[in-house]
């Protein structure tokens, strides 16, 4: 490693250690805040109608106090000559008139070196290492990054449990009165300090180690510029996941494990409470199992498709009209062809139901009935897919080659046995990838439920999507929504596993 590179890694070290310092001790005073102001509030409340009592720091600057008797604050934060206060206003014994204030001083500074502490010595030791020549010299990039990442990730945890210490430490030791309560600052959550410690120590470790891979690297510049170019195009992509998918889902993780309530300030940490108490909801059960069931659209739809395409496969006239009238539906307007299927599945004047009249059989109350509703969906979902599966199996048939064909032809196997000894297999990637992609899609259907049927009659098409909404927007239940979005997340893992190994491989049959 030249000097150059090593110059650069100690700078990249030092903006690390000095951006989870400012952040751990940012976090640390807003919760020294916190507490102070509900304090302060306290004994704002326990002195009305007279003067504070001298057990409290009763100076307080003239300004700070007509501020407060001006703008009518309940609460402030102010640094005079250096000191921080929380100062609360004391009224009159009519809760009128302020008559005087109540000032705390801020105590963080007292574990702000102990928080620091973990950082400064991770900090100290990176600067030791790159440093010496010695170590630069047998230090590989591998190496760098499972250091970086050990010693950043433990900095993180070490600063993470002293912030914890300090909270327990600062927190205030008298209750707060529910009406006053609400006044008090709020206390930095320390989950998302955990995440944001997490991330800077990622990137703190990824920056190291390209530093040094950098250097590795440095005889050889065609690789440099290749590797720096493919990264390049990676970016916005890796960014775009990064910000749109990762972050969402963490963040659903953490509102899953906390008591989320849009209306409150404090969400505690409640663990596996909303899982266990999914768990024994007979609702998701039902959602689950209505899930399933809707999902058996998927092999009856891929049969139909695979029909489909071995007639469209012919060439005859006009057929290329005709392929495109079977994949219309799969481009159209999802809540279009809801509408258009509620008309027709409609019990007094829709057109199924008058084809049932007109030769004599009974009506049916298609999306009315529980024992028909959910057939119902599925059977608009099987016509809304049809299109997509049979192009993909069009697709299919037309890379099988034409000489295997021939050769089952010349060896006396009619159109049966072509198709169960030649084409199937050839198919069978391509029926495999229909087949879970369609399963792990109709989980998501919530379109035609939310039009067509808002998860009725009886519950009977409230599948895990919908509940999940119905969940999070009508019962204002975020929290255990996102536990059901965690299971819903993890079944579809499962299921994205599966048909990566089951799949990979065998397109380069087909």
């Amino acid at each position: 490693m030249t000097r150059v590179h090593r110059r650069v890694a100690m700078a990249t070290a030092v903006l690390w250690a000095v951006a989870t310092i400012a952040l751990s001790w940012r976090v640390l005073k807003g919760i020294d805040e916190a507490a102070r102001s509900r304090e302060a509030l306290y004994r704002a409340h326990a002195s009305q109608g007279h003067a504070p009592s001298p057990a409290f720091p009763p100076s307080i600057e003239a300004s700070a106090l007509a501020s407060v008797q001006q703008e009518e604050r309940p609460l402030i934060v102010h640094d005079p000559d250096g000191v921080e206060l929380v100062t609360a206003p004391v009224k009159d014994a009519d809760d009128w008139e302020i008559i005087g204030a109540v000032a705390l001083y801020g105590r963080w500074r007292e574990c702000a070196l102990r928080v620091a502490a973990p950082a400064i010595a991770v900090l100290v030791v990176a600067l030791v290492l790159l440093g010496s020549a010695s170590a630069a010299r047998w230090s590989r990039p591998g190496i760098t990054a499972l250091g970086g990442v050990v010693a950043a990730g433990a900095a993180a945890a070490l600063t993470l449990s002293q912030l914890q210490a300090a909270a327990a430490a600062l927190a205030p030791r008298l209750v707060v009165p529910p009406t006053l309560a609400r006044l008090a600052l709020p206390s930095p959550s320390l989950a998302f300090a955990a995440l944001a410690l997490v991330l800077l120590a990622a990137a703190g470790a990824l920056a190291v180690s390209a530093v040094h891979w950098h250097a590795e690297a440095a005889g050889r510049p065609a690789r440099v510029r290749e590797t720096l170019a493919a990264w390049g195009f990676i970016a916005p992509s890796l960014a775009h996941l990064l910000v749109f998918t990762i972050a969402p889902v963490g963040f659903l993780v953490w509102i899953s494990v906390h008591d989320w309530d849009l209306l409150a300030s404090d969400r505690p940490f409640v663990g596996l409470a909303h899982f266990r108490e999914i768990g024994a909801d007979p609702s998701f059960w039902r959602a689950l199992r209505n899930g399933l069931v809707y999902a058996l659209y998927v092999p009856a739809t891929m049969v139909a498709a695979l029909a489909a395409a071995l007639v469209l496969d012919q060439p005859l006239r006009g057929i290329k009209v005709l392929r495109v009238v079977v994949f219309l539906p799969y481009v159209a307007s999802t809540v279009a062809i809801a509408l258009v299927w509620q008309w027709l599945l409609h019990r007094d004047f829709g057109l199924l139901n008058a084809a049932l009249a007109a030769v004599h059989l009974p009506r049916v109350d298609w999306l009315g009935n529980p024992a028909t509703a959910l057939p119902a969906l599925m059977l608009v979902s099987a016509w809304g897919q049809l299109g997509y599966m049979m192009v993909v199996y069009l697709a299919g048939l037309q890379a099988i080659p034409a000489s295997l064909l021939e050769a089952a032809r010349l060896d006396g196997a009619d159109a049966w046995q072509r198709f169960r000894l030649v084409v199937w297999p050839m198919l069978r990637p391509v029926s495999t990838y229909l087949l879970l992609t369609g399963i792990i899609w109709s989980f998501h259907g919530f379109t035609l439920v939310y039009v067509m049927t808002e998860g009725g009659p009886a519950h009977a098409t409230d599948v895990l999507v919908y509940r999940i909404y119905q969940t999070a927007w009508e019962f204002r239940r975020f929290d255990v929504a996102a536990a059901m979005s965690v299971v819903l997340c993890a079944l579809l893992l499962a299921l994205t596993a599966l048909q990566w190994r089951v799949v990979k491989g065998e397109p380069a049959d087909a």
